[in-house]
């Protein structure tokens, strides 16, 4: 059980590779919510914000939030801003405003642009199949819950 408070939380793996599902469940006065997840348990991690994870040190910033920016004219969908841990979406981007025609739709394509941003942050310097496969999980993950 951990406090109140804590945000951040660590799981120790077995010694051999695997997949695992963890479960979360959160706790508010007469309410509780759960959120399981399936995670690949491997011999080595590549940490992409150049700590080392093994030995339990992390520079864990949580999920990002994002916003809105307009700017017309450029080619950027969306952008990760790490200073401020924020995914930055541009609205007057032409698919943007082709989306945002049809409420459903849009949701489908933040989302999209979301785990893009997500995927490219925490995987960086790995092939680009690999970052696709990692791309189509988290979204598979993420659409079933829209």
């Amino acid at each position: 059980m951990l406090s109140a408070d804590e945000q951040v939380v660590g799981f120790k793996a077995g010694t051999d590779p695997g997949i695992c599902i963890i479960e979360a469940t959160v706790v508010q006065g007469p309410k509780t919510a759960k959120a399981p997840a399936v995670i690949t348990v491997t011999d080595s991690f590549k940490s992409s914000m150049g700590t080392d994870l093994i030995d339990g040190k992390s520079s864990s910033k949580g999920l990002p939030s994002y916003t809105f920016i307009k700017a017309p004219g450029e080619l950027w969908r969306s952008r990760y801003n790490d200073v401020e841990n924020l995914i930055e979406i541009n609205k007057a981007h032409v698919v943007f405003v082709f989306a945002s025609k049809i409420k459903k739709r849009r949701l489908q394509y933040i989302c999209r642009l979301f785990c893009k941003e997500l995927v490219l942050t925490n995987f960086q310097g790995i092939e680009a199949y690999k970052l696709l496969e990692r791309l189509i999980e988290l979204y598979l993950h993420a659409e079933a819950n829209l």
